[in-house]
């Protein structure tokens, strides 16, 4: 092991790789040239996947309980945390998410940790007072800020004070080799029991207030008024499905509306996607919408986040007013109608996915960063 950089990665918690977050540390801790780098993660919380999934990792995983101010173990695992950093002695430590973006920043530093990278992966939907005050103190002491989006650097840049060159962007990466080639699910329509003349609409984003699905459903009553061979599905999970389920009953719809809850390989239901809808209010950079650039399914999205960062109006995609469920609705209608746009926007996406975003392309970034600081 002499020679290698020692990366420590800490995060508030790993709840599975279905996250955005997770699955791009997942594949970046995998992706680390093992003759470069050595590689472990410290999570604030010991979740039963991290349990049971950490030999994914190919790394040490060691998890510390600090996340409840109410309790002594708290206070007593993070200074077993500083005492860990001092020992393992890492050349980088990378933080994600908010706790580890503040605390444990400013226990790498008492640590004496020379070289320590934070992140921001989405529109600042955690940015509290409390915590933008603490991330703020805890910015003096990282080298860089890694944002996944040129909307997410600027508004760090705005909301946190921070210069522009402690900033650096790195896109989220895909593994564009398990979306080539990928054929319609026919089985699939009919297990869903779709008609197999239908086209369809899809949506793949955990049921949160910040995704908008209301959005998404409000558009398929509109869109339904004007052709009733459209049937709508969303994959994912979250407490405000009932919520949802209950606008689309509400509405009527209900018979043209899937709900297919969190699926592990989304590729099946891409694979049966005429148009990707994106509604969130606030995204860094959505992998959903990259899987739907990568497997061909042309896309409408939302003016929010790191969603333009990806889709540009009219030349890959379409792009409409956050909110705005009638644009929306007549966009989606305007593609499923016209075939040569599609293919166009297919096209351009699968391009930018492919020169700007492959997994490569992103884990050799994060090495040319973790190996310039080391070397300064």
């Amino acid at each position: 092991m002499v020679g290698l950089i020692k990366i420590t990665y800490i995060i508030d918690q790993f709840i599975g790789r279905l996250g955005g977050t997770e699955n791009q540390l997942l594949k970046l801790i995998r992706g680390l040239d093992k003759n470069k780098f050595q590689v472990q993660l410290v999570s604030l919380d010991g979740t039963d996947w991290l349990q049971k999934n950490a030999s994914l990792f190919e790394c040490e995983c060691k998890m510390l309980s600090i996340n409840r101010t109410d309790k002594l173990s708290t206070y007593v695992n993070y200074f077993k945390l500083i005492k860990y950093l001092q020992t393992y002695k890492a050349d980088v430590v990378h933080t994600f998410f908010p706790l580890s973006n503040s605390l444990c920043v400013m226990a790498a530093k008492v640590a004496g940790v020379k070289n320590i990278v934070s992140s921001r992966r989405d529109y600042g939907e955690w940015m509290n007072n409390k915590y933008l005050i603490a991330t703020r103190l805890a910015n003096l002491a990282v080298k860089k800020i890694v944002v996944n989006a040129q909307s997410v650097k600027d508004l760090t840049k705005m909301m946190e004070k921070v210069s522009d060159d402690k900033i650096q962007v790195i896109l989220n990466g895909i593994d564009t080799s398990l979306y080539q080639s990928v054929h319609q699910d026919y089985d699939l329509k009919k297990v869903l029991q779709i008609p197999d003349r239908n086209k369809v609409i899809g949506i793949i984003a955990n049921f949160r207030e910040m995704k908008h699905h209301h959005i998404f459903i409000q558009a398929a009553h509109k869109m339904l008024k004007t052709r009733q061979d459209i049937s709508f599905i969303l994959i994912g999970g979250g407490s405000r499905e009932s919520h949802i389920k209950a606008l689309a009953e509400s509405l009527k719809i209900a018979n043209n509306v899937w709900f297919c809850g969190q699926q592990e390989d989304v590729i099946p239901y891409l694979s049966i996607m005429d148009v990707g809808i994106n509604c969130s209010k606030r995204e860094g950079l959505s992998n959903a919408v990259m899987e739907y650039m990568a497997t061909g399914v042309p896309c409408v999205v939302s003016d929010a986040g790191g969603n333009t960062d990806l889709i540009t109006h009219d030349v890959n995609g379409y792009v409409f007013a956050l909110d705005d469920y009638q644009t929306l609705a007549h966009l989606s209608l305007k593609l499923l109608a016209d075939a040569q746009t599609r293919g166009k926007f297919i096209a351009k996406a699968r391009e930018k996915i492919e020169q700007e975003m492959s997994m490569e392309k992103m884990i050799g970034k994060y090495e040319t960063l973790y190996e310039n600081l080391v070397a300064k």
